[in-house]
C-alpha cells in the first residue's frame, strides 16, 4: 500500500488480534478482544463495541509477542455499523512496531543520524 500524502509512515490493512483496555465514555473499565484494520507504526484503526472519548488513554496488548504499549484516541466514527461496533483511530504515545510484523516497511526502521564531522573527514 503506497505511502498518501502526509503519512508519518506507510499504512497496512493488516488484522491482528490485540487487547485494548481503559475506560469507556461512561467512565467504566473495560478490556476486549479487537482486532486492526489498518496499522502503521504510529498506530492503528480498529472496530470496538465501547464508546470512548477523543483523546481518552488505552492500553494496546499484543498478546502474539507479549507487548504492550499505550495510545489516546485521535479519531471517532460517529456512525457505529449495524452490529453496534465503532471505528476508532489509537496513536501510539511511543512510535514503534507493536504489532510483531516480521518485515515492516523500509520507512517504519529507526533512522541513525549522525552530526556530519565539522573537520572535512567523511563519517564512516
Amino acid at each position: 500500500m503506497p505511502q498518501a500524502e502526509g503519512r508519518r509512515s506507510t499504512r497496512l490493512a493488516i488484522s491482528i488480534p490485540i487487547v485494548i483496555s481503559g475506560e469507556d465514555i461512561e467512565g467504566r473499565d473495560f478490556s476486549e478482544d479487537v482486532r486492526t484494520q489498518v496499522l502503521n507504526k504510529h498506530g492503528a484503526k480498529i472496530a470496538t463495541t465501547r464508546r470512548l472519548l477523543m483523546g481518552a488513554e488505552v492500553l494496546i496488548e499484543n498478546p502474539a509477542n507479549g507487548r504492550s504499549v499505550n495510545s489516546k484516541v485521535v479519531w471517532l466514527d460517529g456512525n457505529p455499523s449495524r452490529d453496534d461496533m465503532r471505528n476508532v483511530a489509537l496513536q501510539l504515545m511511543e512510535a514503534q512496531n507493536i504489532w510483531g510484523i516480521s518485515f515492516p516497511p523500509d520507512d517504519w526502521t529507526v533512522e541513525l543520524r549522525e552530526d556530519p564531522p565539522t573537520d572535512g573527514r567523511t563519517s564512516p
